[in-house]
């Protein structure tokens, strides 16, 4: 068998052009595979950035909704002295009740009927709760319950009133009894509201 011998240059062009194939077959390879990470890596910034930009918005809903929960809280604060307390319908009836007979009490007005007359549908956030009342007493005494009902903490509406003169023929000696219907309304802060 004869050898054949490379001469030197022949051997250069030869590993040049092995080189070369390498490059084209490793580039043929590799440019598609980069290709591909590229665009993957791209789409994985860009739904990374809308995150980003979805939590940013998040958070500044939240710090706003913060803000008005504390604005709310503080507004609520501030009237809960003017609404009837009491966690149900019934508890704030009884408060409205209660307030009605203290301002009788301190008038030396005889309070008769309290007819309580709540409205245990609503689903608003404030609930209005009524009383019918009956009373008797002088026009002076009569005169100072609904003064202290008007001027009290609790804000009450007065939605009807009439005064009458049971005894038109009493005598001019003896004390004047006027007789009080009088429909009275108030709001309770309704925590369970609904939709």
């Amino acid at each position: 068998m004869k050898r054949m011998r490379i001469a030197a240059r022949d051997r250069r062009a030869l590993g040049l052009g092995a080189a070369a194939v390498l490059a084209v077959l490793a580039f043929a390879r590799g440019a598609p595979a980069y290709t591909n990470w590229r665009s993957e890596s791209g789409a994985e910034r860009a739904e990374a950035r809308a995150e980003l930009d979805h939590a940013r918005v998040l958070v500044a809903r939240a710090s706003a909704a913060r803000e008005s929960t504390i604005t709310r809280g503080r507004r609520l604060i501030a009237v809960a002295p003017a609404i009837l307390s009491g966690e149900t319908v019934n508890a704030a009836g009884a408060t409205l009740a209660g307030l009605l007979s203290g301002a009788a009490a301190q008038s030396g007005v005889k309070l008769g009927a309290v007819q309580l007359r709540p409205d245990s549908l609503s689903r608003a956030a404030f609930t209005p709760i009524g009383a019918r009342v009956d009373a008797t007493g002088d026009i002076r005494g009569l005169m100072q319950m609904l003064s202290l009902i008007e001027s009290g903490p609790t804000v009450l509406r007065v939605r009807s009133l009439g005064i009458t003169q049971p005894d038109i023929a009493a005598a001019d000696d003896r004390v004047e009894a006027l007789h009080l219907e009088l429909e009275v309304e108030g709001l309770m802060f309704n925590s369970r509201k609904g939709p």
